[in-house]
């Protein structure tokens, strides 16, 4: 489609439904010869026409663009090229009133413009058994954090497999609303329970997985079997860093593009729009009912919380880094082997400090009332659950351990 037509198909879709007080709404705008006059739009919507450009419209009705609004907004907006005239239905009152309904109309305008990404995107949700599944041992259940996917658990799948455990991961559109997510991760675990009904589950979580996991846990949907369920740096109280969250989507989906081969654009927003940022306000409603729950009995809980900032790290290594640079001769040279010198100590003051969070979850926050197996360890936040710079997650030895009992 060309630009024009989607110009024009944005500003009908933006501004007609604010052009007429009546909630439902029907107009026909003529054409002559199949194309459209910007200036007809602009008057419309009650503008004085500057524009004078005409749309063909002819080809719009099979148009990508066309079937994803229509699909995208549903009851509440419909246009059609019908005859001579294209013909503009709405009601004001079934178009997107909240930022969760708008991101819901641009998944499904997606799903519709970007069949073949969105499919891909889909193989890689839901719950991932093991090739072979021995329901007579248990099964360790890995469940990622925010702008995760199971990729991020491999670290732990990896130390799990090789000390004989089995393994599986949960995936899920990680900024969609966490009671969206819950919701698929209850219906996987009744699947499951379904199939192998005395298996016994152990529950790893990082970071914001271990709510997607708690409401199913301690929510009316639980269908038992849960044993072990460890909790790595869970913000149950919330977290301060959510005015963030768009800048770490931006960061995670560049890596993504540079490295993953199925990734595509239309994931930014199927993804969701940073939705489960909002569930992960100290004050969020999801937080609230959700920590009015009491904890499931015969579910031994277990919390791992980080004391060290990541940002510590972080600036570590940009001191190391800079240090890297004045190397050569010249590092030998006086007053830059005194700049890598102090460099390299500042960086050694940093990754031995400790404070009262991991970054983006404070200690206060990981607690919860009634789990008394709760550690603190030496690490930021993403040390906690990955391996950074050849070492192994630094939970690892609480999951054994917990999980070898």
């Amino acid at each position: 489609m060309r630009m024009r037509q989607v110009v024009l198909i944005l500003l009908l879709a933006l501004f007609l439904p604010g052009a007429c007080v009546a909630a439902e709404s029907r107009i026909s705008l003529p054409l002559r010869d199949g194309c459209l006059s910007l200036a007809q739009i602009q008057e419309a919507i009650g503008l004085a026409p500057t524009w004078d450009v005409g749309i063909d419209l002819r080809s719009i009705n099979d148009s990508t663009l066309m079937r994803g609004l229509n699909s995208a907004l549903g009851d509440g907006f419909n246009a059609i090229v019908t005859g001579q005239a294209l013909v503009i239905r709405f009601d004001a009152d079934k178009l997107p009133g909240d930022w969760d309904q708008s991101c819901d109309a641009l998944g499904r305008f997606t799903d519709v413009a970007a069949p073949d990404a969105v499919a891909r995107q889909n193989l890689r949700l839901g719950m991932h058994l093991p090739p072979v599944v021995d329901p007579h041992r248990p099964l360790v259940i890995l469940v990622h954090g925010l702008d995760g996917d199971r990729g991020c658990c491999a670290d732990l799948a990896n130390l799990l497999n090789r000390s004989g455990f089995q393994t599986a991961y949960f995936a899920y559109r990680a900024e969609r609303p966490l009671d969206e997510s819950s919701a698929l991760f209850s219906r996987e675990m009744r699947l499951l329970g379904e199939r192998y009904p005395s298996m016994q589950i152990d529950l790893v979580t990082e970071s914001m997985g271990g709510l997607v996991a708690r409401k199913y846990v301690e929510g009316p949907e639980y269908a038992g079997g849960v044993d072990h369920f460890i909790m790595i740096a869970p913000p149950n109280g919330g977290s301060t860093w959510t005015p963030y969250a768009f800048l770490l989507k931006l960061t995670v989906n560049t890596w993504k593009w540079q490295h993953d081969p199925d990734w595509s654009l239309a994931w930014i927003v199927t993804e969701g729009i940073c939705q489960s940022a909002e569930d992960l306000r100290p004050d969020s409603k999801f937080l609230t009912d959700l920590n009015s729950q009491p904890r499931r009995s015969r579910v031994r809980y277990t919390i791992v919380a980080g004391e060290r900032p990541v940002e510590y790290r972080i600036a570590a290594e940009m001191l190391n880094w800079s240090a890297e640079i004045i190397g050569g001769r010249v590092g030998n040279w006086w007053g830059f082997q005194q700049i890598k010198a102090a460099a390299g100590d500042e960086s050694r003051q940093l990754l031995s400090e400790v404070g009262d969070d991991d970054g983006p979850v404070s200690l206060a926050s990981t607690r919860l009332s009634g789990v008394s197996d709760f550690s603190v360890l030496p690490a930021d936040h993403v040390a906690l659950y990955e391996s950074i710079d050849g070492e192994s997650p630094a939970a690892w030895p609480v999951v054994r351990d917990r999980l070898s009992k």
